[in-house]
């Protein structure tokens, strides 16, 4: 569940126009007519700025009251050096459940009431007739259809000791823009094609959410917009999660709301993430299963209440994140399979002579060997195996899976029988031939080796077959494989490693034919993952 400003968005906020009686005025149209206009811009507002170095103005806090502050300074400079020559008197900040802010202020005796926030809030203080009414909301909606976000103005002169929310002068309303990230579109399609609903959470007009969430492919009509009313509904029939399992976007939504709905996903059976950045998101990413926090916008708050901090607060790197996040668990367990399957092959192996009652196929020192510079170097470049090819595409796994699921056990078993019986099937046989044990020995270890090395190959996927596989961002690796392979080829004609390993060198010929053995191990393990596909495909 993500929030659209900032994280789906540029979070680059900026007035573009003003409405005011059917009159629509760019930033560049508007005359000194509009003076209160600017006065409640920048005098009902929440920021903080000072004087850059450079001699402008830098401004801190919310986006919609800096792109407020901007348009009264675009206008003319004097409004934002002349609001300290008010003096407060009273306030009202802006709370996501009241969705208004107001101001008194006063300058050479003269009171003012100043007031900012939704249209349909602003408008209940705000002496305008029903039909006025209508007629300004249907403005606002036609705006928010085109993706602006709509913030009312309004104000009256009075001498009242406080705010006083009565007979407001209805002033008109900015549109203000937040284009969509570049990357946003694309992301959202890879997140989707992995497997994850993406839910649009903001507090801005059903139209103008619906706009945004069409445009990233959210939403693809108005039924996946739930608005303010049908939350209030939803809320007081119980909160039922199923009635709001295909809904992709809330809008106008509270905190309080925001949290039901995720605790509603979470009751659907969702491992939820969360994203958000001021306060009032601190009770949501607290119950999700992951709080996501924006690094850059996100108040102390949300950071404290999250378990991540997203530096950049782009939902693309979220995505990018869960793909890193699977590309590590996948070689995890292709370490797990590499390790323990050539082991298994090694247990199989000894423990069949044992049975038999035939001598050690390995001894002590060659197992070694195997185990400390076989696997130990081809571990670690399996480890930093680049993502497999449609790794996003993917259905996400549950978060209760085993490492050691049924996919993993059937594999090990699998490879490791077929290594371990060839390997003692060809023991038993060469020594039935009249071949001396040590002799023997030798070219079992040549063979377990060979298996090794190309049973790395097999370890580098569980469900696609090896000719999808990309090779040249595995260098590393493949040299690693080559390497091990003319080290044990070295200690073969090395006299003090042939003493060591008691190995020898073997003809061609020998070669030859182990290297097919060891070749079968790919078809065996190609076509288990073929009838294993298969499977799958005629259960769906």
């Amino acid at each position: 569940a993500s929030d659209k400003t900032g994280t789906l968005t540029q979070n680059r906020l900026s007035v573009e126009y003003f409405i005011s009686q059917n009159q629509v005025y760019d930033t560049n149209t508007m005359h000194e007519a509009h003076d209160k206009v600017y006065l409640a811009s920048i005098l009902c507002n929440e920021i903080h700025y000072e004087e850059s170095k450079e001699g402008g103005m830098d401004f801190f806090g919310d986006q919609v009251d800096i792109a407020l502050a901007r348009f009264a300074q675009n206008a003319d400079e004097s409004y934002i050096t002349g609001a300290k020559f008010y003096r407060k008197i009273d306030e009202i900040p802006y709370e996501p459940q009241n969705r208004f802010s107001a101001v008194m202020m006063e300058q050479d005796e003269r009171v003012f009431q100043f007031s900012k926030g939704s249209p349909e809030t602003v408008l209940e203080h705000c002496n305008v007739t029903v039909e006025e009414k209508k007629t300004i909301l249907a403005d606002v909606d036609d705006w928010a259809l085109k993706g602006y976000r709509t913030i009312a103005l309004a104000y009256k002169e009075s001498n009242e000791e406080k705010i006083n929310l009565n007979d407001f002068t209805y002033l008109g309303f900015v549109a203000i823009i937040d284009p969509v990230r570049e990357e946003s579109p694309d992301a959202i399609r890879k997140a989707q094609e992995a497997g994850i609903k993406v839910v649009m959470i903001t507090g801005d007009h059903p139209n103008t959410a619906f706009c945004i969430a069409e445009e990233l492919n959210i939403a693809s009509s108005s039924e996946a917009v739930m608005n303010k009313k049908e939350l209030l509904v939803w809320e007081n029939s119980g909160a039922k999660a199923e009635e709001i399992a295909d809904k992709t976007v809330f809008s106008r939504v509270t905190p309080e709301q925001k949290m039901k709905i995720i605790i509603a996903f979470q009751t659907l059976g969702h491992y939820v993430a969360v994203t958000g950045d001021g306060v009032n998101d601190a009770p949501a990413l607290r119950h999700a299963n992951i709080g996501v926090a924006m690094g850059k916008s996100g108040t102390d708050i949300a950071k404290a209440s999250s378990d991540l901090i997203l530096t950049d607060d782009n939902f693309a790197s979220i995505v990018d994140g869960i793909e890193e996040g699977r590309r590590a668990h996948d070689n995890i367990r292709k370490v797990i399979y590499l390790l323990i399957s050539t082991g298994f092959a090694e247990l199989v192996l000894v423990m069949l002579s044992f049975i038999t009652g035939m001598p050690l196929p390995l001894l002590p020192v060659q197992l070694l060997w195997l185990n400390l510079v076989t696997n130990g170097i081809q571990d670690v470049m399996l480890g930093l195996e680049s993502a497999e090819p449609g790794l996003l595409k993917r259905n996400p796994r549950s978060p209760k899976e085993p490492i050691f699921n049924t996919l993993m056990l059937r594999r090990i078993v699998v490879g490791g029988l077929y290594i371990g019986l060839v390997s003692f099937v060809l023991f038993y046989f060469l020594l039935q031939r009249g071949m001396e044990v040590e002799s023997a020995r030798n070219i079992i270890l040549l063979l377990m080796v060979l298996f090794e090395n190309v049973h790395v190959f097999n370890s580098r996927t569980e469900v696609n077959f090896l000719y999808k596989m990309k090779y040249r961002n595995s260098v590393a690796l493949i040299t690693m494989v080559i390497f091990t392979q003319l080290l044990h080829i070295a200690c073969m004609y090395i006299p003090f490693m042939q003493n060591v390993l008691s190995v020898q060198p073997v003809s061609f010929n020998a070669w030859l034919a182990l290297a097919v053995v060891a070749l079968g191990l790919v078809f065996v393990m190609e076509a288990d993952k073929w009838l294993m596909l298969r499977k799958v495909k005629n259960k769906l």
